[in-house]
């Protein structure tokens, strides 16, 4: 039988799915609908999901009368929008937010003039110093918390600036200081790293302002800093060294006498002040010539007549000492002197050094062994302990560290308690992991027995085909008897070929293909068939 094709396979198609499926029990009606129901409401919910834009911020932080009139010119324009951050943000699909953004633009949106650096817009000519400087300082403080805004986790925030008058005559002024003010989003923290970094950029904003000067509080009334370093950061600081300093000792020694059988903990104090040692070195170098040097010589000679010379020794304060012997009327006196002066070079060396906050300048180092332990623990020396750990802390006797020592037996009932429950714990996860599969492979299963179902449900009612051969005549008297006498044909019984079939004529196989569809067409339905053959035959008798 040729196959149909086009419009018509798809209606012959459809035809045998619908005779096909009157042929499912109750059950199997039950699973098909269920299945199609499905396949179907995953595919609307895929294309709902495929179809729906994804959505970028337009404009964030923006006041309320903004956000009315930017909603106001969206709905407007026909543009879908969402708002998020309280109405402080308006999110529009990604492409268009830069069409959106040149729109808002040119209808002056958005329009806020009552904050920021545009209330300098407003200042006349008529503006006195004392106005113009009390809106430049509103306005930076406007500026600053709109600033502030912009960091993760702070909903709000405001800056309050103290700027003294400056005096002409005071060689010190008073200095500037600042307070924030900030109201957390719900459920997030700042950590001393965020605030010092608020803190930090207030202070680079105001001119010549100590970070010193800037207290930050939040909305519940907690000092989150009081200067530029705040004494919470400053615990911070010393808590994260004592818990690494600990644990690396903890675990060196570990390594020596096995894991758990001690317990370290060092305690340390840091010094946060910052300062600055200036010192200057003066230094002769040698093998260098001198930058000058002179000398001078002086030779007097003097020969005497008709007198005595002056004989002698020059005393202390120059002057001559006869020696206690002279000759009249002849003497021979001189001297000589030689003077030098010399400017060596010299050497000068300045050193400036800025110990930077957080040296060590205590810490207590304190190790307690297992005596209960076997092994190296239970035989270990504490004068031993205690050079190892000094060594390995880096204690240092000349800053009056400590160490101290102490073996003693480890109460292990909390130890013990602790691995029985994670025990129980990761055989719980397991079983839980255990049952996930389970349910898992199960729905894979039942999905897997619902697809055989539906297979062998469309293949179970196949239409039996008859050979042209194994079909006997069709007896016309049987057919023209009366509908009680009928008999139903039964269908003959599809015969394996061993051997391909020879060739066959076209004509033979048109009529065989004629005749096949006749007896199907009987076998189907028998009544209508003897019916209209009934008929037949009536009007050839008239």
């Amino acid at each position: 039988m040729a196959k149909a094709k086009g419009s018509a396979a798809i209606v012959e198609n459809a035809k045998n799915f619908v005779s096909g499926f009157r042929t499912f029990s109750t059950g199997q009606k039950a699973v098909v609908i269920a299945v199609v129901a499905a396949l179907l409401g995953g595919a609307v919910l895929f294309s709902q999901w495929a179809s729906k834009p994804s959505y970028s911020p337009l404009f964030s932080n923006l006041s309320g009368t903004d956000a009315s009139a930017i909603t106001d010119k969206l709905s407007a324009d026909g543009v879908k929008y969402q708002i998020a951050d309280g109405g402080k943000s308006i999110l529009v699909p990604a492409d268009k937010v830069d069409a959106e953004r040149l729109a808002m633009a040119g209808a002056g949106l958005p329009a806020d003039t009552g904050s920021g650096y545009t209330l300098l817009d407003d200042s006349g000519v008529t503006t006195s110093e004392f106005m113009q400087q009390k809106k430049y300082q509103i306005a930076l403080q406007s500026e600053l918390g709109t600033t502030i805004e912009s960091i993760d986790g702070v909903q709000k925030a405001i800056v309050n600036l103290a700027v003294p008058q400056k005096d002409v005559f005071l060689d010190e002024q008073k200095p500037t200081t600042a307070s924030v003010l900030l109201k957390l989003k719900p459920g997030t923290t700042l950590s001393n790293d965020n605030v010092t970094a608020i803190v930090n950029l207030v202070a680079g904003g105001v001119e010549g302002m100590d970070p010193k000067n800037v207290s930050v509080v939040d909305d519940q009334g907690n000092t989150l800093s009081s200067d530029g370093t705040g004494s919470s950061a400053q615990n911070e600081k010393t808590t994260d060294y004592n818990a690494s300093a600990s644990s690396a000792l903890q675990t060196y020694l570990e390594g020596i006498y096995g894991q758990g059988n001690v317990k370290a903990t060092v305690k340390a104090t840091l010094d946060f002040d910052d300062k600055t040692v200036q010192s200057k070195t003066y230094t002769q170098p040698t093998k260098i010539d001198p930058l000058a040097q002179t000398t001078s010589t002086e030779v007097y000679n003097g020969n005497g007549s008709g007198s005595a010379a002056a004989t002698g020794v020059l005393g202390p304060d120059n002057i001559a000492v006869p020696s206690g012997t002279s000759t009249a009327g002849s003497g021979n006196g001189g001297y000589s002197k030689t003077s030098g002066s010399s400017n060596p070079a010299i050497d000068e060396t300045n050193t400036v050094v800025k110990q930077a906050p957080g040296k060590v300048t205590k810490q207590t180092v304190s190790v307690v062994l297992n005596a209960g332990a076997k092994g190296a623990a239970g035989a270990a020396d504490v004068n031993q302990v205690t050079q190892i750990a000094t060594q390995a802390a880096g204690v240092d006797a000349t800053r009056g560290d400590q160490i101290t020592v102490v073996k003693t037996a480890f109460d292990n009932t909390a130890s013990t308690a602790a691995a029985a429950e994670l025990a129980k714990a990761e055989k719980a996860d397991q079983q839980a992991q255990l049952i996930s599969y389970g349910k898992t492979g199960a729905l894979a299963l039942l999905v897997l027995i619902m697809l055989i179902v539906i297979l062998i449900a469309f293949r179970r009612r196949k239409v039996e085909t008859v050979d042209v051969l194994d079909v006997d005549p069709l007896q016309l008297g049987d057919i023209t008897a009366p509908a009680d006498g009928l008999k139903e044909i039964a269908p003959a019984v599809e015969k394996p070929v061993a051997l391909e079939a020879a060739p066959v004529d076209p004509a033979l196989e048109a009529a065989a293909a004629r005749r096949t569809e006749v007896v199907e067409l009987v076998s189907r339905q028998p009544e209508e068939v003897a019916e209209l053959l009934r008929g037949w035959l009536a009007d050839r008798r008239s």
